[in-house]
């Protein structure tokens, strides 16, 4: 996703778009819907803070019973970018990117996918209360109990 600077002069602005897992290169087996994004653009020449709300409906696949379903997900970020080049004293941090002097389109392709991608949670549950597939006949527990015996500690 591209932003057209001349498009937008010093001052607030609001930006809404409609992307989809092809346009941030992302697998459209996992992020199956379309990604809601709400931007505040506050320009003041030459800082530019972004300001980040993406909304995506994830397919996951549950750790312990391995059923598949939909995680909604929220992502909000701030980022601000600069123009011209860094200095001595500017500081290595990952929430500012320095553009070069005179740049008409701000591509923030990148900074969206690796925020929505940051943002999926390492473990995956359908519920906190999952109870899990038997480790033995591999019965899904949450939908009946298994005829398996008890595992006994001797």
């Amino acid at each position: 996703m591209k932003i057209h600077l001349p498009s937008y002069p010093p001052g607030v602005h609001r930006i809404e778009e409609t992307l989809y897992s092809k346009d941030l290169d992302l697998d459209p087996g996992t992020f199956t819907g379309a990604i809601r994004a709400h931007l505040v653009l506050d320009r003041h020449d030459p800082y530019l803070q972004l300001k980040f709300n993406l909304g995506a409906t994830v397919r996951l696949e549950c750790d312990r019973c391995l059923a598949p379903y939909d995680f909604e997900l929220e992502v909000k970020a701030p980022m601000l970018y600069v123009m011209g080049r860094a200095t001595a004293v500017s500081p290595d941090d990952p929430e500012i990117v320095y553009l070069p002097a005179g740049a008409v389109d701000l591509d923030i392709t990148t900074d969206l996918r690796e925020f929505i991608m940051l943002a999926v949670p390492s473990r995956h549950l359908c519920s906190e209360n999952c109870k899990g597939l038997c480790p033995s006949c591999g019965a899904d527990l949450n939908e009946q109990p298994c005829a398996c015996q008890p595992l006994t500690s001797d």
